[in-house]
């Protein structure tokens, strides 16, 4: 009977901490919700501060999307190549060269390329602005702006919401195109496709929907990532080890709701 009550007791240990576990990530995901509509709206609602704005978001988008480019730039050629390759020299032989654009289009322009391009602003600013922000969290800069009577979600957060944004949507414009102009190269060079009948492919199966789908996805990524990481970076309260913490769980909730969203997107579109 004690043997009984010490297992119905282990696992009722057990059970409290996976619901105590659960319900954590519950309440980091609302607040994760919560901080994404203060930041959507940030720049809409309260006193004007245009010049403040875009000096930050000029910053923010020369961080994110200026700098270090020509990295996006070299991967999506290579992802052009990888594309053509595997696929390109098969249909010749099957003649499918007409399949060529549709394959460009479904790979590049609407489902990795978007996944590609918030990838690379994961790796280049997710984690920046989360110890950036809980530096000055940590160091008290944070309660210095408040008692400035300085919102400073709207100071901080907000440029940076949207200035990741727009370069996202930058690097998305970027990503497609230099993956297309790849695919072109490395399929006169391996797979000796006729230019005309390769961009005729191309535009042929380039739809409105599947533009409309890749440029939702990315919008979507980068609100996401910066609202993970100006969250993280905010929740950093007392010391410096948080920080490197509070990046590593940021880094972990961008990639899963980024990967849910991208599940949630594309079921949409084939329903």
């Amino acid at each position: 009977m004690n043997r009984l009550f010490r297992v119905v007791g282990a696992l009722g240990g057990l059970l409290g901490q996976a619901w105590g576990r659960f319900g954590a990530r519950v309440a980091r995901l609302l607040g994760i919700c919560a901080m994404f509509h203060r930041l959507l709206l940030g720049a809409f609602i309260g006193p004007p501060c245009v010049g403040l704005f875009f000096r930050e978001l000029s910053r923010q988008v020369y961080f994110t999307a200026m700098r270090r480019a020509y990295i996006l730039v070299f991967t999506s050629l290579m992802l052009g190549l990888l594309v053509i390759v595997h696929a390109t020299q098969q249909l010749v032989k099957l003649q499918g060269e007409e399949f060529i654009g549709w394959l460009l289009v479904t790979i590049v322009v609407r489902e990795v390329g978007p996944v590609w391009a918030a990838f690379f602003v994961l790796l280049n600013s997710g984690g920046a602005i989360t110890v950036e922000i809980g530096n000055m969290s940590v160091n008290q800069e944070i309660r210095a702006l408040k008692m400035m009577g300085i919102d400073p979600y709207r100071y901080l957060g907000v440029p940076r919401f949207w200035g990741i944004t727009i370069s996202l949507l930058c690097l998305y414009i970027l990503c497609v195109f230099s993956a297309i102009i790849g695919g072109y190269l490395f399929a006169q060079a391996f797979a000796e496709v006729f230019w005309a009948k390769f961009w005729l492919s191309f535009v042929n199966a380039l739809q409105w929907i599947d533009l409309s789908v890749g440029f939702a996805k990315t919008a979507l990524f980068a609100m996401i990532i910066a609202t993970v990481s100006v969250y993280f970076g905010f929740i950093t309260r007392f010391h410096v080890d948080e920080i490197a913490s509070n990046t590593s769980e940021a880094g972990i909730w961008s990639l899963v709701l980024v990967g849910a969203t991208d599940i949630i997107l594309t079921a949409a579109y084939y329903l």
